[in-house]
């Protein structure tokens, strides 16, 4: 429920409490006793891309200048963490594919790149402990700026621009990968799907069950994409890793693996695709903004009581 403004608050109360919640869960995640290092920096990171998506959010009320500052800050540190969670990543997604196709991949080259990454997560893992006395320094300052984000509208003009743009990113990014499947296209389509996705869940309380079904496709298409980057940067580590390993073959099967899993995954991210960003992103932002406008009316008026309502009803019957 923190992950969503409530209906009797303001915008600039919700934003703000809701940048504070996440800045203070990946405080609580970088705690160097931390025992599954791994699982704690993708929770931290995790925090990092809501606040951007919240940032772009109420891009129209921070302006350009605070907008860059703050974002860069937080696409800054999520990046140095992002060494040790895309290794660890790598690994681990080549660890399933072996679970899944065990007789086909029980070549020596597959044992020998596994044993490679497992190594590597390890290093990868250790070495982030030292740089988290600076970010949980550089963090603490984060959650006092916050108080100084300039936002003032309580309405949906606060939200409605920075909602646009981040549908209509996601719009066209969408429509690229349908002419060029590249990775960086499926890449920066899955990076606006994920914004997308944080802001629908900000915006749940307008109306809740329509919400709750759009943020579940888009957070369908996001697993698709996600697993579709891993799988791609498997790949490229694993091309990387065959000009040291005796017989580079076993590698070839494994590219082979990839190439199909990752054609199955961006079928079915299209396919969801075509039906989330079937909209123009006026009309998107437009249907949105005619459930805000009908929530905050329901929230403004008070319910009679039930006596009241049966007064009003016989009073109305009488001639």
């Amino acid at each position: 429920m923190g992950f969503r403004l409530k209906d009797d608050e303001s915008v600039p109360e919700g934003i703000r409490r809701i940048a504070h919640d996440q800045i203070d869960r990946s405080l609580d995640q970088l705690q160097p006793k931390t025992r599954n290092k791994q699982r704690a920096i993708h929770e931290a990171r995790v925090c990092f891309k809501k606040i951007r998506a919240v940032l772009r959010l109420i891009y129209g009320e921070l302006g350009p200048e605070t907008y860059r500052d703050e974002n860069t800050f937080y696409r800054d540190v999520g990046r140095q963490l992002s060494s040790a969670r895309d290794t660890a990543v790598v690994a681990d997604t080549l660890e399933e594919l072996v679970d899944e196709s065990h007789k086909y991949l029980d070549e020596p080259g597959i044992k020998l790149l596994r044993k490679r990454l497992r190594r590597l997560r390890a290093d990868k893992l250790g070495n982030g402990n030292q740089m988290l006395p600076k970010l949980t320094d550089e963090l603490k300052v984060a959650l006092l700026r916050v108080e100084e984000w300039p936002i003032i509208n309580d309405n949906f003009d606060a939200l409605g621009f920075g909602l646009k743009k981040v549908y209509k990113r996601g719009h066209r990014f969408y429509a690229r990968t349908r002419i060029e499947g590249s990775v960086e296209n499926f890449h920066e389509w899955r990076k606006q799907v994920k914004y997308l996705l944080y802001q629908i869940s900000v915006l749940n309380p307008i109306w809740p069950k329509p919400m709750d079904t759009m943020a579940g496709e888009l957070k369908k298409i996001a697993d698709y994409l996600s697993e579709d980057h891993d799988l791609a940067v498997l790949r490229e580590r694993a091309v990387h890793q065959a000009e040291t390993l005796p017989d580079s073959s076993d590698i070839s099967k494994l590219v082979v693996l990839i190439n199909h899993r990752r054609l199955q995954l961006q079928y079915k991210a299209c396919l969801l695709g075509s039906r989330v960003f079937a909209e123009k992103p006026k009309a998107f932002a437009s249907r949105l903004e005619a459930y805000w406008h009908a929530w905050r009316q329901a929230e403004a008026r008070e319910p009679a009581g039930e006596e009241q309502l049966t007064l009003a009803a016989y009073a109305a019957s009488q001639p």
